[in-house]
């Protein structure tokens, strides 16, 4: 029977070699998957972000923040639970980081014509979803 485990850490632990072993699961889960979207596609094994084949540059933050997002339709995600999920938990980022971020994120598409607007959604007060 397959539970979903995936690393086993015996007490005491070092949180530094925990840290590492799930930085290392979020990488394998990124690795391989694809998501497409109206023409869109994020590519996680090759690290690209397409719309109709032409590629939209970003650095692997904004990268990581459009893929959690995508990966997610109609979640709302917080400002910290993105600093947490792309920077670490003990991260000094702060969330207006984000802000820029997504703002980055929305002009670098915008530039090659997709319509980030329609699904890029700002929650007012709360955070960012992606909709469908």
């Amino acid at each position: 029977m397959k539970l979903g485990a995936d690393d086993y850490v015996t007490k005491p632990f070092d949180e530094s070699e925990l840290l590492a072993r799930m930085d290392a699961l979020l990488r394998r889960l990124n690795q391989g998957e694809k998501i497409e979207f109206n023409g869109l596609v994020w590519d996680g094994e090759r690290h690209e972000l397409n719309f109709n084949e032409k590629n939209i540059r970003l650095t692997p933050k904004e990268f990581s923040m459009i893929g959690y997002v995508m990966k997610h339709p109609d979640r709302v995600f917080s400002r910290e639970q993105l600093i947490e999920l792309i920077w670490g938990f003990d991260s000094e980022t702060e969330g207006r980081t984000i802000d820029s971020h997504v703002r980055n994120i929305r002009d670098k598409t915008r530039h090659v014509g997709f319509p980030i607007d329609e699904h890029f959604m700002t929650v007012w007060g709360v955070g960012y979803k992606w909709v469908r």
